[in-house]
């Protein structure tokens, strides 16, 4: 028997309610199946089958467990097959996406078919999904669906209560953070010529921004300090990741929330800039996924939006850094014995010194600005 467990998504995160099984107990599931969907403090959240095998439920609908307690057990049995064997994709999730897939064996037939979004702003809406005619691929409802079919659509992170439970979830995460995390911020003022640059030849319809370039150049410095994008376990233990799955903070009406940009090291440009704009929009709407929030090996926390030069970030366990950047802006800097001009902009990164000393967080700055410099468009 393998166990499916509750994940830890965040510091905060004790428990989650166990919202909608997909599968039957005692039904065949292929590993990588999504099997459940929970509910956290932020997000409804879909689970996968450690294995293939028969599934035999613990936790039915309606129980809340804690974080690592068992949900259902994978008993194995001989001739099963993983589920790229014959899936199709999960509905909501924009290609190119790194999702799991979901097999097609028997779902529960004794509701609608809804992604984790949909079922999220149709409460939030007081849509009732039995009145939804689902888009999706096989008649699934998506959030669009919800949308279209609610009198009044306004978005459900603005409903009466939604943005309340937001905050109070940002809220608790950062509380814990600070308490339980031995913080220690090292800062700098970087060269940021290549930033302009970059941006002066990117192609107009990309609408590239300065944080889609700070992610390009923050995941390929990142492989020269690869004990700063990892996960401190509860054990104590650090585990590095060998992608770079960089979560971004976004202003919400209800709060801060920081989706998942997943690999970032391997995209373009153009697909760091496609996607970061999905996210944007998904957070701001209320309709991200719960795998969107799950996941993150590091936070950028971009506040160049706004005449911020300096902040102090809160690392969010159970990652171990965080970096945070203010504006672009033409600065005083000394040049060969002069005094010229030239973009800069300040960077902070906040390391949990129980994994990593601040040396790290100087190397990183140091790998950033190099990288920074090389950003499409050319060093001078």
């Amino acid at each position: 028997m393998t166990a499916l467990l509750v994940p830890q998504l965040s510091i905060s995160m004790e428990e989650a309610r166990v919202s909608r099984w997909l599968v039957d107990d005692g039904e065949p599931v292929a590993a990588g199946q999504i099997v459940v969907e929970v509910e956290t403090d932020k997000a409804t959240v879909e689970i996968e089958a450690p294995e293939a095998g028969l599934l035999r439920i613990v936790a039915e609908e309606g129980a809340i467990v804690a974080v690592d307690g068992v949900l259902a057990e994978v008993e194995a049995r001989q001739g099963a097959v993983s589920a790229a064997t014959a899936v199709v994709a999960t509905p909501d999730a924009p290609a190119p996406r790194a999702d799991p897939l979901v097999a097609p064996s028997s779902p529960r037939r004794d509701g609608p078919i809804a992604s984790p979004a949909a079922r999220r702003l149709a409460r939030e809406q007081g849509v009732e999904l039995t009145a939804v005619q689902g888009t999706g691929p096989g008649g699934r409802i998506v959030a669009r669906d919800i949308a279209a079919t609610s009198a009044a659509s306004a978005p459900a992170v603005g409903a009466p209560g939604a943005a309340d439970r937001i905050r109070a979830a940002v809220v608790a995460n950062i509380a814990a953070s600070w308490q339980q995390i031995p913080h220690v911020h090292i800062g700098g003022e970087l060269a940021a010529d290549g930033i302009v640059r970059a941006r002066a030849v990117a192609p107009s319809e990309l609408a590239v921004t300065v944080t889609d370039l700070l992610v390009v150049a923050l995941a390929a410095a990142l492989t020269e300090v690869p004990e700063l994008n990892a996960l401190r376990r509860a054990d104590g233990s650090v585990e590095r990741s060998d992608a770079v799955h960089l979560s971004l903070a976004v202003a919400t009406p209800g709060g801060v929330v920081a989706p998942v940009l997943r690999d970032a090291g391997s995209l373009s440009l153009a697909d760091v800039a496609r996607e970061r704009s999905r996210l944007v929009d998904e957070a701001r709407a209320g309709t991200l996924d719960g795998r969107d929030l799950a996941g993150g090996t590091i936070t950028l926390s971009n506040l160049g939006a706004h005449p911020v030069d300096f902040f102090a970030p809160v690392v969010s366990g159970p990652q171990v850094a965080m970096v945070a950047t203010g504006r672009v802006a033409d600065r005083p800097v000394a040049v060969d014995g002069l005094v010229g001009v030239r973009p800069t902009m300040w960077v902070n990164v906040a390391i949990d010194h129980r994994a990593a000393d601040g040396e790290a967080g100087g190397r990183l700055l140091a790998a950033l600005e190099r990288r920074l410099a090389q950003l499409p468009g050319g060093s001078t």
